[in-house]
């Protein structure tokens, strides 16, 4: 993947060579983000599918390269019949014997002879999955468009990675995608991670993958021979380091342009009208309707000072922004940001996903930590005002072995802001402070970088609406203690799932219980496997 990402990298790049890097890198996220994988797919670019911050000669530049580009490679090949060329190598002796034997060898004019070779390494496109070889229960639900047993899609992945092993030992992660999109397109009734609803979770294809790699990684262990070892890009200079994992990930708008008809200075003044504004009024200026237009119209400015680099601290932003740290400005900035209503995905994704969260932990609570999910469910069964939605992410939280600490802290149902503050140690990383008892508190207040940004409001899932918006509004990673929790509501609640990137760069290992760095996973193996659990369990309560 790393390979591909570069060939893209150096394709824009032999067009636009002086291109900035954060533009060039918002080329590449938005090209993974619609499904570009390989070097020929950006014949089929439109100018719609390019980012925002590129202007339109820019383009056009791109679009008329790559299709010429491809005009060319296909005018260098002399067209030979499909029959001749697809091939199912079992191994690479008798790839070797198939092309060197030139009674068989599909004949190209002299001319051109050097100028194009058939690719060895596309075996993955030509695999053919042994459908005959599966287990009965894997036939059936693929004749009844249902989705199989865990045990029969366990079989199934033996079964197929055995086969692909018969032409590369240690398939790469490049090459088990190519295998498992071609067997969800073929078959996605039944592999296809999409819930009822039609939410689709990741690219649709991850959990897939992910058993792929992980049966690849099992049979290959302690194999020195098949590892694979990939040279790593040093950068030349700090202009050539790319920005973090977490600035982009998933943003529709992360650098805009300024807004015609505006300025800086003249987006300043409007700035300097809001700071004076909450001087006299404070958070209930919000509620000024002409507020939020101002807030919208200097969003480029507010981007800018958060993109900034050195990145400025929440307090400095808190100074010039203040009106950004209200519920209501946090939920309006994401969605400029990601074009998602954050508080409506929540309240939908908790009175929908959030039941069937509850009865999947309330019929499988089995697992590692088991005795912690009954004990939660017990407490909402004993209380009678207990709030259903906190127990929904505590229960995720103790699937994934995270401490409710990770994300909530708790005060006295009377303590102020100032209070918070004084009595309690809040760390850097944002947390929901629930004012009470945390299943039947009603009032939250949100910290980040140590102090309090948002005072006392109602309703809870309006609070983890406003504390998920903060990771996107203000570039900051997951921390550790709740990263699977986080990713968990990111992808099933918000419905955020771009096909590369992280804001996960370290995570609590279930086994020791040490923080580590995250693997290059595109989904957390943890949350793909409880969001495959949770869609098998769905569909199977039809």
């Amino acid at each position: 993947m790393a390979a591909l990402g570069e060939d893209i990298r150096q394709a824009v790049l032999a067009v636009l060579p002086s291109l900035p890097e954060d533009k060039l890198q918002s080329i590449l996220n938005k090209l993974h983000t619609i499904g570009v994988e390989t070097r020929s797919d950006l014949q089929f670019i439109k100018e719609e599918d390019l980012p925002d911050n590129i202007s339109p000669i820019q383009c056009r530049k791109l679009l008329n390269a790559w299709q010429n580009e491809e005009k060319t490679t296909c005018l260098t090949l002399t067209p030979v019949e499909p029959s001749e060329i697809f091939f199912s190598p079992t191994t690479e002796e008798s790839l070797s014997s198939e092309f060197t034997d030139t009674s068989t060898t599909p004949s190209l004019p002299s001319s051109n002879s050097s100028s194009k070779t058939l690719d060895l390494n596309a075996w993955p496109e030509n695999f053919i999955v042994p459908w005959n070889q599966m287990p009965a229960g894997i036939k059936t639900a693929i004749a009844q468009g249902k989705r199989p047993t865990a045990k029969d899609r366990r079989e199934m992945v033996r079964i197929i990675i055995n086969e692909m092993r018969l032409t590369e030992l240690n398939p790469s992660k490049s090459q088990c995608l190519t295998v498992a999109k071609m067997i969800v397109k073929q078959h996605p009734g039944s592999f296809a991670d999409v819930m009822r609803d039609g939410t689709v979770i990741g690219s649709g294809y991850g959990s897939l993958l992910s058993q792929l790699k992980t049966r690849v990684e099992h049979v290959n262990r302690g194999s020195v021979l098949s590892r694979r070892r990939m040279l790593k890009r040093v950068p030349n200079s700090a202009a050539d380091m790319p920005r973090g994992p977490v600035d982009q990930y998933g943003c529709v708008r992360w650098q805009p342009d300024c807004p015609q008809g505006e300025t800086e200075e003249s987006l300043k003044e409007k700035q300097s009208e809001m700071k004076d504004l909450y001087r006299v009024e404070g958070p209930a200026g919000a509620d000024r309707g002409y507020l939020s237009k101002l807030m919208e119209t200097t969003y480029f400015l507010q981007r800018k000072a958060i993109n900034a680099s050195p990145p400025p601290s929440i307090a400095e932003l808190k100074n010039e922004w203040p009106y950004l740290f209200t519920p209501k400005e946090l939920y309006s900035h994401f969605k400029l940001l990601t074009d998602i209503v954050v508080l409506d995905k929540m309240e939908e994704a908790m009175e929908k996903k959030g039941k069937l969260i509850l009865q999947f932990f309330e019929q499988k609570p089995a697992g590692t930590n088991a005795d912690e999910v009954k004990r939660i469910l017990g407490m909402y069964n004993r209380e009678e005002k207990c709030d259903p939605w906190p127990v929904i992410i505590l229960l995720l939280m103790a699937h994934f072995k995270e401490t409710s600490e990770g994300l909530f802290l708790q005060a006295d149902v009377l303590a102020t802001a100032t209070d918070v503050e004084k009595t309690l140690q809040l760390p850097d990383s944002p947390r929901l402070i629930v004012l009470g008892e945390l299943l039947t508190a009603s009032v939250w207040m949100l910290s980040i970088e140590g102090q309090v940004v948002v005072p006392p409001h109602p309703n809870f899932v309006a609070g983890m609406a406003a504390l998920f918006s903060t990771y996107y509004n203000f570039n900051l990673v997951y921390q550790e203690q709740a990263s699977c929790t986080l990713e968990f509501i990111q992808r099933c609640f918000i419905g955020l799932n771009p096909s590369s990137g992280t804001k996960t760069t370290k995570v609590l290992s279930h086994k020791s219980g040490k923080v580590q760095e995250k693997k290059n996973n595109c989904v957390n193996p943890h949350v793909s496997s409880l969001l495959k659990r949770l869609i098998d369990f769905e569909w199977l309560q039809l």
